[in-house]
């Protein structure tokens, strides 16, 4: 179970790797649309992709800390 794991978050970190390169190479990044009066340009949106990316490696990392469970 543990190594299903850790596979399957090394493949989620892969995926994750390869949307935010593609997604930073976009040449619509700098676009900026407006949620209200809130501006959402290139600086928001790299923002948003570190963290998911960081989320990614932290899920990642945290399964090398799963203790073996019980089988049913």
């Amino acid at each position: 179970m543990k190594k299903t794991l850790r596979i399957v978050s090394l493949i989620m970190l892969i995926v994750a790797v390869v949307f935010v390169v593609c997604a930073l190479s976009a040449p619509n990044l700098g676009q900026a649309f407006y949620i209200g009066s809130f501006r959402f340009g290139a600086a928001q949106w790299r923002f948003c992709y570190a963290v998911y990316a960081m989320v990614m490696l932290g899920l990642f990392l945290a399964s090398f800390f799963v203790k073996k469970g019980k089988k049913a």
